[in-house]
């Protein structure tokens, strides 16, 4: 039976109740990453958002055609290719390797069809056809361009208004353009340039209808639901709907879903600010569960703040997890019995939370209240409680992608950062068994030394911070 989800969509701006076209198959895509650099961890909340989605709707009983590609044709990638001399379909293909390295580290799930844009030019010239024989495209010197004002609705994702587009944009800049706001489907190969054959010319595609050509060879006309960030918003996916539109006569996209930015201090995480830190470059200090984790601890429409107390949070509850998850494998049922109503509803409070477009961060909240009370009886377990135990992690491992199938390993990467952190002249055993004394001395009302046992920290210059869940984390005063 298939459980009902509502997702905001953003073609409505509205909460509405998902139906696919075809009751309990979905078609999803997600916009992928292009391939020229290491991508960083901005790029990876996308990347887990879009795994969450594919997770959650084979969870809900759906099954799922998932689509995220690569794009492995584009400016920057020609550009990178030049500076060290290599072709760039090669120099693009030794980064799709890459990008497939940092995937795996953060627990992916494969998508049903990874296309790349090199491996579609076909489909990408037959729908740049389409376009021009419906009027909504037109050739100038070799190269094509979409004609924006043909296609009356444009605007109705990002709600946008043409007029207001069109003004003030310098049309002598690109007089060759019939309208300003009009944008390339297919542009002329300069000269050295990776080029494919075309009823235009040698050249490549735009950017943007490149997503269109391949969700449609995979999926058909019309998408039930197609992801990305925000700031793909527009103009990509305003453009993608547009041409999609044009060339095949029907409605692209039923649902549009958008993750937020993850911020580095005030602002955006990007290249071009300098303000990177590469997925490859985290998983290598702290491992890709602390970076899964962090990512889907937050709403995915809610802006993620890359704070250091964000982080060392995401640390401390990576670590519970997973010692709960190996402690939770020895424990012994007491007798044949009925399910604690506490343990047995906890999977589907986390059903509910995530129905609600989603919310990985309110059933991870459910979890961690799961997880306090089963530690508390642990040592009364029933039969069916301890199977149910086993059974709601096993669904986190797969819905959430938050128990990594060896907690070993992670705690074992947990344990070496920590060891770094006393290499740097910090003893982090000396630090978590004063705080284990506080937390002693604070249930038995001894308020004088746990002050003393902060005071003592402080002068070390190590912060403690008391956390609702009753767990304390501590961090290096900078």
């Amino acid at each position: 039976m298939v459980r009902e989800l509502k997702i905001h969509n953003n073609l409505s701006r509205k909460k509405e109740t998902f139906t696919p076209i075809e009751p309990g198959k979905v078609k999803f895509y997600s916009c992928g990453p292009t391939t020229y650099d290491f991508l960083h961890i901005g790029n990876a909340r996308a990347l887990v958002v879009g795994d969450l989605f594919n997770r959650v709707l084979k969870a809900f009983g759906h099954e799922v055609t998932f689509v995220r590609n690569y794009t492995d044709v584009d400016d920057k990638i020609i550009a990178r290719a030049k500076e060290v001399n290599q072709n760039a379909i090669e120099f693009a293909a030794h980064w799709v390797d890459e990008v497939k390295k940092d995937m795996d580290s953060l627990g992916m799930k494969p998508a049903s069809h990874t296309p790349k844009v090199s491996e579609t030019m076909p489909e990408i010239i037959e729908m740049i056809q389409d376009i021009i024989k419906n009027g909504s495209g037109y050739v100038v010197d070799g190269e094509v361009l979409f004609n924006v004002p043909s296609f009356s609705t444009y605007g109705k994702l990002s709600k946008k208004d043409l007029d207001s587009l069109q003004h003030g944009i310098r049309v002598e800049v690109e007089s060759h353009k019939k309208n300003p706001s009009d944008f390339v489907l297919w542009k002329p190969a300069k000269e050295g340039e990776v080029f494919w054959d075309s009823p235009w010319g040698k050249g490549r595609p735009g950017w943007h209808i490149e997503c269109s050509a391949m969700a449609k060879k995979f999926l058909g006309k019309t998408l039930d639901l197609h992801h990305g960030g925000i700031d793909l918003m527009f103009p990509h996916h305003e453009n993608e709907i547009a041409q999609s539109e044009a060339a095949n006569k029907c409605n692209f996209c039923n649902n549009w879903v958008h993750n937020e930015f993850l911020n580095f201090g005030t602002e955006k995480m990007s290249k071009s600010l300098g303000n990177v830190i590469t997925i490859r470059k985290f998983v290598e200090t702290y491992g890709g569960q602390v970076l899964r984790h962090v990512l889907l601890s937050v709403h995915y429409r809610a802006r993620l703040e890359w704070i250091d107390e964000v982080l060392q949070r995401g640390i401390d509850e990576v670590r519970r997890i997973h010692e709960f998850a190996i402690e939770a494998k020895s424990y012994k049922a007491i007798g044949v019995g009925a399910c604690d109503p506490e343990i047995e509803k906890c999977i589907d409070k986390m059903m509910d939370e995530l129905s609600n477009d989603f919310n990985s961060a309110g059933a991870l909240g459910q979890y961690f209240t799961f997880l306090r009370f089963v530690k508390n009886v642990k040592d009364n377990l029933s039969d069916a409680s301890l199977k149910q135990v086993h059974a709601t992690n096993a669904f986190v491992a797969e819905v959430l992608g938050l128990i990594n199938g060896n907690p070993e390993e992670v705690l074992k990467q947990l344990q070496k950062n920590d060891q770094n952190t006393s290499d740097s002249g910090v003893d982090a055993a000396w630090i978590e068994q004063l705080i284990e004394e506080r937390k002693l001395v604070k249930a038995a009302k001894n308020w004088v030394r746990a002050d003393e046992i902060r005071n003592e920290l402080t002068a070390k210059k190590i912060v403690l911070k008391d956390n609702p869940d009753g767990s304390t984390s501590w961090k290096i005063q900078g």
